[in-house]
């Protein structure tokens, strides 16, 4: 992330002096490996930039502003927008050995945050704030709020793709897993793991390869599975295929697989 010459952080610091009012004292965190996060928060406790630095990643040296949602027992969440969702940067929780904040990133474990002094000392909170600014004039926030379709679609054909592999190699046949991509709207993508529906009947396969290897003759007669969602769950055979609807709602998908495999 480029840094801002000293004319510029001026100009930016007297054109939003007063676009948010920032807390005196703002908060540095150690996640180790080199990475480290500020937190400044809001005059009103409401908002907070947060900025994650060292780590490779899209949101590395990004300063979002953060909506600030309190969940009782001074525990707290600090979140954003990010592929077309609302997302959580940042938690704050109470336990036994007292307070912890923990710093969660798309496509990572998330990281538990150590409380560091001397950072927290070093931070400007209006150096950070201008910072924002730029980055929200090039639209550096933006496009990481924009829904990526594409994107989301390859993530989970990936995952999909792993799956099937598992799946083949348990039952020692080749097993693939098709998904009507166009019959699945952008909030479906957006709030659902399709591939956690759509890959459940090639895990029911896999798992009575593992249980039960006279099922592997079974497995060799499918072909493929065709998976779409639907507003009712059904599964059902035509040559060697199997053509899956699932819903949202159905309840033991799981189950209802399992019992059709083993009854097929």
């Amino acid at each position: 992330m480029r840094k801002l010459s000293f004319l510029a952080l001026s100009l930016l610091l007297a054109g939003q002096a007063n676009a948010l009012d920032l807390a005196k004292y703002p908060q540095g965190f150690d996640a180790g490996q080199g990475i480290s996060v500020k937190l400044a928060p809001s005059a009103d406790g409401k908002q907070a930039l947060v900025q994650v630095s060292g780590v490779n990643h899209p949101l590395d040296e990004v300063v979002f502003l953060a909506d600030v949602n309190e969940r009782g027992n001074d525990e707290r969440d600090y979140g954003t927008t990010l592929d077309g969702g609302p997302y959580n940067l940042l938690l704050k929780r109470q336990g036994w050995g007292g307070e912890s904040y923990q710093l969660y990133l798309p496509g990572t474990e998330g990281f538990q945050l150590g409380f560091d002094e001397k950072a927290s000392k070093a931070i400007k909170p209006a150096e950070l704030l201008a910072l924002y600014e730029q980055q929200k004039k090039d639209g550096v926030q933006d496009k990481l709020a924009r829904f990526d379709r594409k994107k989301r679609e390859q993530s989970n054909q990936t995952s999909l793709q792993q799956m099937d592999k598992s799946a083949s190699d348990d039952c020692g046949t080749p097993l693939q897993t098709i998904v009507d991509w166009s019959a699945i709207d952008d909030q479906q993508m957006k709030q659902l793991s399709i591939s956690g529906y759509c890959g459940e009947v090639v895990n029911q396969i896999a798992n009575l390869c593992r249980n039960q290897p006279s099922f592997k003759s079974e497995a060799a007669s499918i072909t493929s599975v065709e998976c779409r969602f639907d507003k009712t769950m059904k599964l059902r055979e035509q040559n060697g295929k199997l053509l899956f609807n699932t819903a949202e709602d159905a309840p033991n998908q799981g189950d209802f697989i399992n019992a059709f495999l083993r009854n097929r």
